[in-house]
């Protein structure tokens, strides 16, 4: 199809051909061909209208094609330039075939077959053949060489705009010929102050740049001498007339044939400016380091080593410069402590070393405290440290002295209870302490403007009275404010406040503010009000008083008032006795008290309970008690005198005076009259070189009287021993009554050697002994006592009151340990057995701490099986040093030193646990077997006895039914109805009772059929001689008998032989215990008896 010419073709497509069948076509122009491949271009013709293209092998090689070769397959020329290239070429194409641009060539890139970019330059001439079609001829050349020149002179340019443009200096483009200025910075138009657009074109005189022209011409004189930029300091001047300093660089240069030349000016006005102030600052630093009060060193920071000290350091520490310099604190000692160090390098080394508070030692050992202050600097290129060290030694002492001083003003405020309030009047507002808030009842002061809160608990007419105290001070009528007001408290309480307070006021003299202080006075309001009242009780007390009072004034001695005791004491009317005198009415029956009296009030201002005669107005005389106290009445000095009837009193308090001394139920001197004689007579006998003796005398088995007789015949016996020793002795003897049934017969004036003297007094002791030991008949019972007597002589056997009664109780005690009835003199001896009892006693007391205790168990055995039907527990002590302990020597000391308590708990607790344990290991049977443990009359007797019992078989588990419990006779003539309470509350709980060593006391039937016992134990003095002795073996027929008939179970002890066995059998008593089957066993070897099994029988 024909192309119209008119139309505008796209790129042309190139063909497959052969390039040297298109150079053929050129067989005219050879050497032009030639000329064109030997300067590597390219000819090339395309025919528009048909699109023909032929190219020589030049141009092929542009393309990156093998000249040599020929092109085997077509090409789109657009394919072979660059995308983003394309529009811009096809575009430029348009315009040079529509010849708008004929003229030009045309300059892309093309991408070779190996993927690399090339610049060509394509040149060609439009023309039309001889039937007009349209057709180019043309060259290409490769002008990448050319583009990267350019590109680099373009980016070369661009970067020195940019360097020009945004560098941080000033700079200016100049023609040296013309000083004119052809380009500037925009660091040039902020720093001299003219726009670009003002200065392009000006030369630097118009513009008056220059401060000094020499400097000037220096400039254009050296600048095209040098190849180096010309380096110079120079001052300019901005638009504004201000001179700036600084560094012009200026090099000289020729462009295009101009010279030019590129300056750079650096502004060092700044610089300057702060060398300037740097060194100003060094010099105040230097005056400041040397004249500061504060010691400043400055120390290397690797070493720690003085690089320089300032002269308050050689003031403070005692270290001069040439002393410290080269040397670290801690070679100088400075630290008081190293911890301070570290934290201060922690600091530094934080980088917040400010106010660390240190104690430092001077040179001569003296501390003070500091606060140090640092950081680092750079010295000559050394890293330092400069530390200010600022002694607050002094300041701290003012600190504690503030703070004491602060503490005891709110020491004193508390003390005196006193709230603080400050009253701001200008802002109408109200400041108070806590206190000042607690005494009106309010948690804190959160008082309002108008101090609503604070009036609503003040009454209404309290806050008049306060604001016309104000206004009165306000006003200057008054100088001083002092104020009291009620305080209604939430929980209804009425207070009463004082408010003090001082105005203080402004220049112009106007109210400025109050402060004051608030206490509570209710109390002294109540005082006051109480005083009120008891005035008026005072009145009629005074008439009312059945003591004697009068007034009288002290010159006169005239009665002013006297009361209706007054009457009754002395027969006088008031109206017989106001305007007289005591002297004239003769109311003291010895005028000489009554000038004691007023000579004891003139020495001491008062008579205090003075003993006086009165006298009556009928001559009888009665015993008073007179105080006397001054008082005054309407200005006028007088005397209150009351005066009480103390006749009556007096004879009651001798009667107490004697009890006090003697022995109530038998008149007897007691123990505190018996001590203040013995003294006396200790230095009596003394003084004449004579003797004495002490006779301690205490009535066997009295007791047992008093238990089953009763108090009173008990008392009658006591005061029938009283008369019998009362005539027995002489006058000057003594016979007291310590307590109980202890008496002491003190016989004095013994005179002769001691062998006499001990002689009488054992005629003496024998006497009273025999004497005593007399049948007496009282209340329908003849009864017999004898007596112990235990002697100590005076002054051998003691010196001193305690002594002598001390060591006759120890011969009372070997009298009674000998069997009773007795008399035994004191012995050194006896002072060792007591020596070795308290021993005993103090031994006892480590012993269960230590663990030296243990229980023993004694099988009880049913002779009819041979079963071990229960077990007695048994204490025994293994003494550290004396090895096993029979309880004959230890159980009684229990007993009388009250450790049986603690000692008698824990055998009951132990005994349960054991017990409980042989239950579970199953070696006991809960059913038939029984734990029988003892108990002594103090334990039995504690208040909480019960509770005991039940907690112990609580903590052991034990069944309460195997436990059972032995009590003796003692523990029930005691309190026969405290014990039957006991026992029937523990017979609830399941536990039983055993009468231990039945039938050895004097009331066992008397007690029995009241007591819940369970079982009877026959004391093993029946058993011993049951086969020899009739009487005995009657006891036993009789006791078997009694228990058949109460329905009690009954057991034998101490069974020894079988002979005793067969006999017990045979009266119906199967139950037993003693060696024949077992003596008392340790708890391993009881376990290993029960686990044999049944008993058999020997």
């Amino acid at each position: 199809m024909a192309r119209s010419t008119d139309q505008t073709p796209p790129l042309p497509h190139i063909p497959a051909m052969d390039p040297a069948e298109f150079e053929q076509t050129w067989q005219d122009a050879p050497r032009l061909l030639a000329a064109l491949n030997g300067a590597q271009l390219g000819a090339w013709f395309w025919d528009i209208d048909s699109g023909r293209v032929n190219w020589s092998r030049g141009a092929q090689a542009l393309f990156g094609l093998d000249p040599a070769r020929p092109l085997t397959r077509s090409v789109d020329y657009i394919e072979l330039i660059p995308e983003e290239e394309r529009g811009a070429v096809l575009q430029q194409f348009h315009a040079i075939l529509a010849g708008n641009d004929e003229g030009r060539a045309l300059r892309h890139r093309i991408r070779w077959p190996d993927g690399s970019l090339h610049w060509l330059e394509i040149s060609g001439s439009l023309s039309r053949d001889a039937d007009g079609r349209r057709r180019m001829f043309g060259v290409i050349r490769d002008i990448s060489s050319q583009q990267a020149r350019a590109e680099a002179l373009r980016a070369s340019e661009e970067r020195f705009a940019s360097l020009f443009r945004l560098s941080p200096d000033i700079m200016l483009l100049v023609r040296y010929d013309t000083s004119e200025i052809l380009e500037t910075n925009q660091h040039f138009t902020h720093a001299f102050g003219w726009p670009a657009a003002e200065i392009l074109g000006r030369s630097t005189l118009d513009l008056d740049l220059w401060v000094h022209a020499e400097q000037r011409d220096y400039l254009r004189r050296q600048a095209p001498l040098s190849r180096e930029p010309l380096i110079q300091e120079v001052q300019l001047r901005t638009r504004a007339g201000r001179i700036l300093d600084g560094v012009l660089s200026s090099q000289y240069i020729e462009l295009q044939g101009e010279r030019l030349l590129l300056c750079t000016f650096l502004d060092t006005s700044e610089r300057m400016r702060a060398e300037t102030a740097l060194r100003n600052s060094e010099e105040k630093f230097a005056k400041a380091f040397m004249h500061t009060p504060d010691a400043v060193a400055i120390t290397d920071r690797a070493t720690g080593r003085f690089i320089e000290v300032n002269p308050s350091f050689e003031q403070q520490f005692g270290w001069s410069s040439a002393e410290a310099l080269g040397r670290t604190s801690l070679e100088l000692g400075i630290w008081a402590d190293p911890d301070d160090r570290q934290r201060m390098l922690d600091a530094l080394q934080a980088g917040r070393l400010n106010n660390l508070e240190v104690r430092l030692f001077s040179r001569d050992g003296s501390a003070s405290i500091n606060l140090l202050f640092g950081g680092e600097i750079e010295l000559d290129g050394q890293r330092c440290l400069v530390l200010t060290v600022r002694n607050i030694t002094a300041q701290r002492a003012q600190e504690l002295a503030l703070q004491e001083s602060q503490e005891r003003l709110k020491l004193a405020l508390e003390s005196a209870d006193l709230g603080t309030w400050d009253w701001h009047i200008p802002s109408n507002r109200l400041f108070g302490s806590a206190r000042a808030a607690a005494l009106h009842g309010l948690d804190a002061c959160p008082f309002d403007d108008d101090f609503r809160e604070f009036f609503r608990c003040v009454p209404l007419e309290d806050r008049q009275a306060m604001r016309l105290a104000y206004v009165a001070l306000r006003e200057g009528r008054s100088a001083n404010y002092q104020v009291t007001y009620r305080v209604r408290h939430p929980n209804g309480a009425l207070h009463y406040l004082e408010s003090t307070a001082k105005l203080h006021r402004d220049a112009g003299g106007q109210p400025l503010r109050m402060v004051g202080t608030l206490v509570d006075i209710s109390e002294r309001v109540l005082r006051e009000q109480r005083l009120r009242a008891s005035e008026e009780k005072f009145a009629k007390a005074f008439h009312s008083s059945p003591d004697a009072i009068t007034i009288t004034e002290r010159d006169t001695a005239r009665y002013i008032e006297v009361n209706e005791g007054f009457t009754r004491l002395t027969g006088y009317t008031p109206d017989e006795v106001v305007g007289r005198t005591a002297f004239e009415l003769s109311v003291w029956a010895y005028p000489e008290e009554r000038l004691q009296m007023l000579e004891h009030l003139a020495q001491n201002g008062q008579v205090l309970h003075m003993e006086m005669h009165g006298q009556h107005r009928d001559g009888g005389v009665r015993l008073v008690e007179v105080s006397v106290q001054p008082i005054e009445l309407n200005g006028v000095a007088c005397l209150l005198l009351t005066a009480r009837d103390i006749s009556e009193l007096k004879l009651a308090q001798a009667q107490v005076q004697h009890l006090a001394y003697h022995d109530a139920l038998t008149n007897l001197p007691n123990r505190a009259l018996l001590m203040d004689r013995l003294t006396q007579q200790i230095a009596l006998l003394k003084r004449h070189e004579l003797r004495g003796a002490l006779l301690f005398i205490d009535l066997d088995h009295f007791k047992h009287i008093n238990d089953s007789l009763g108090h009173p015949v008990g008392d009658a016996v006591l005061r029938l021993v009283t008369a019998r020793l009362e005539a027995s002795v002489r006058l000057e003897d003594t016979v007291a009554r310590l307590g109980g049934d202890e008496f002491v017969v003190l016989l004095s004036g013994l005179e002769g050697k001691r062998s006499e003297v001990t002689r009488q007094v054992r005629q003496v002791a024998e006497k009273l002994r025999r004497l005593l030991a007399e049948p007496m008949l009282l209340d329908g019972h003849q009864l017999q006592v004898t007596p112990s007597i235990g002697v100590a002589l005076i002054p051998d056997h003691g010196d001193t009151p305690a002594d002598l009664l001390k060591r006759a109780d120890i011969a009372l005690y070997r009298a009674k340990d000998s069997g009773r009835n007795a008399i035994q003199l004191f012995r050194s001896t006896m002072q060792e057995a007591a020596s070795a009892r308290l021993r005993l006693e103090n031994d006892l007391r480590l012993a269960l701490a230590r663990g030296e205790f243990e229980l023993h168990f004694q099988p009880q055995v049913d002779a009819r099986d041979g079963q071990v039907v229960g077990a007695e527990a048994l204490l025994r002590w293994q003494h550290p040093q004396l090895g096993a302990q029979s309880p004959a020597q230890f159980i009684q000391v229990l007993e009388e030193s009250g450790l049986i308590l603690e000692v008698g708990g824990w055998v009951l607790a132990e005994a349960c646990h054991l017990c409980a344990r042989l239950l579970a290991d199953g070696l006991i049977d809960a059913e038939r077997f029984s734990l029988c443990v003892n108990i002594s009359p103090r334990q039995f007797r504690q208040h909480d006895f019960v509770e005991r019992v039940a907690g112990c078989l609580r903590d052991s588990q034990l069944p309460n039914a195997m436990l059972k419990l032995e009590i003796t006779e003692g523990i029930v003539i005691q309190n026969i109805d405290d014990t039957v309470g006991k026992m029937l509350r523990l017979k609830k709980h399941g536990v039983s009772f055993a009468m231990d060593d039945f039938g050895t006391g004097y009331s066992s039937l008397t007690y029995l059929k009241r007591l819940p016992v369970d079982m009877l134990k026959i004391d093993q003095s029946f058993v011993r001689d049951a086969t020899h002795d009739p009487n005995d073996a009657e006891i036993i027929r009789a006791i078997v008998a009694m228990a058949r008939s109460l329905g009690l179970a009954l057991i034998a002890e101490g069974v020894e032989q079988q002979e005793q066995l067969d006999f017990l059998q045979r009266q119906g008593c199967h139950l037993y215990q003693g060696y024949l089957f077992s003596k008392p066993l340790p708890q391993e070897a009881f376990r290993a008896l029960l686990g044999r099994g049944p008993a058999r029988q020997p």
